[in-house]
């Protein structure tokens, strides 16, 4: 088994920088960053400051000559959308393991076509669907699967937050993805499929944009600073799926708003509702033993034990208290998001042991399934059939 991997990463964005590069430099055990490329002059400039000044990095003039590399073992494709599924394709035709960021693509025929390849070349493509490979993701699971508060009966996700100030996200979502769509509600369509346990039957959405104007720029409030954006992705929309069980899902997701962002999930059981907060930015609870430092997840489980009377009785302040506390984690040894240093454990087992991963394609194809059913439910007004 061969201990180290030489991966080669296309595109050094933000997210590279920010997330993945201190991932992998953590693992230095399982990775050699052997070549880089980014079309970009300063995203190039910006990685080689974050490698620090001992990284050996190589940084190519195209994407093919890290393909086509022969000593490259696997490659990072962390480039807009699209030209996921051409680098994917073309990775894997060159004998490399692929690590994909999501969405995998924008439709259902790109996925099945790095699927198509997967299976011709004989090699696995993980797809970066970070949140579930945190432990946040893993309790959600463990509660539901064990059974003892019966089965899901509906779920809700609400995530308000200022807009993500990447413009290409907004301007060509064709071919690209919904910026609210596939690059946000993708990871909640993904966990709603995993804890539904059946298939979804049809969607229904509504969407649009309060503030961004498809055709001159609008001034928009965004994380640290006023941005100018324009294009044609929604900035607001609502959607209901509804699995062949019964089970009903609803996602509620906004850029507009400029506060914290706020990351909330109702899971309703038989016997027993899942209140959890991802990514906690508000100060913890009067009385909480809890330090509350960082941005902690937290999971907030509610029996129906009879013990109170019916009328009422609404256990759901912002948190709540620690009675009902299962579950809370600050993450202080995850670079920048819950799940990044663990998708890359996996991903190395997926290489060395030659291991189809966790996140892989197929269920990928089952979110962009879900994710187009939404997408054509707001532009055609009306609900969507998923076969």
């Amino acid at each position: 088994m061969k201990k180290t991997i030489n991966i080669g990463i296309l595109g050094c964005g933000s997210i590279f920088r920010l997330m993945h590069l201190p991932a992998l430099l953590k693992q230095k055990d399982k990775y050699n960053i052997a070549a880089a490329y980014d079309p970009d002059p300063q995203a190039v400039l910006l990685t080689k400051e974050a490698a620090g000044k001992n990284s050996r990095i190589n940084f190519t003039h195209t994407a093919a000559e890290i393909i086509k590399d022969p000593a490259i073992d696997a490659v990072a494709i962390l480039t807009r959308t699209s030209v996921h599924v051409k680098y994917a394709v073309e990775a894997l035709k060159h004998g490399k393991y692929v690590f994909l960021e999501k969405p995998a693509a924008v439709l259902p025929s790109g996925v099945k076509k790095i699927i198509a390849a997967e299976k011709k070349y004989k090699r696995f493509c993980q797809v970066g669907m970070v949140l579930r490979y945190s432990s946040f993701y893993k309790e959600l699971k463990r509660i539901i699967s064990a059974g003892k508060y019966g089965k899901v009966l509906w779920m809700n996700w609400l995530e308000t937050r200022p807009f993500d100030p990447y413009i290409w996200r907004y301007l060509t979502p064709d071919t690209d993805g919904d910026a609210i769509i596939h690059d946000k509600a993708v990871h909640q369509i993904n966990l709603f499929n995993a804890f539904s346990g059946s298939k979804p039957a049809e969607a229904a959405a509504f969407g649009g944009q309060y503030l961004i104007n498809p055709k001159s720029y609008s001034k928009v409030r965004a994380f640290s600073r006023e941005v100018m954006l324009k294009g044609r992705s929604n900035d607001n929309m609502m959607a209901i799926i509804n699995y062949r069980n019964g089970v009903k899902a609803s996602i509620t997701v906004s850029y507009v708003s400029p506060h914290a962002r706020e990351s909330r999930w109702i899971i309703q059981l038989e016997k027993a509702k899942i209140v959890a907060h991802f990514e906690t930015f508000v100060k913890r609870a009067k009385g909480s033993k809890q330090k509350w430092s960082g941005n902690p997840s937290s999971i907030y489980l509610f029996k129906d034990n009879r013990n109170y009377d019916v009328p009422w009785k609404y256990p759901m302040s912002y948190p709540p208290c620690d009675d009902n506390l299962v579950f809370y984690d600050e993450y202080k040894d995850e670079p920048m998001h819950p799940g990044s240093g663990a998708q890359w454990r996996e991903f190395y087992e997926t290489v060395v042991k030659h291991r189809k991963p966790e996140s892989s394609t197929t269920i990928a194809l089952e979110d962009i399934v879900v994710a187009k059913a939404i997408d054509d439910s707001i532009k055609r007004k009306r609900i969507i059939k998923i076969l």
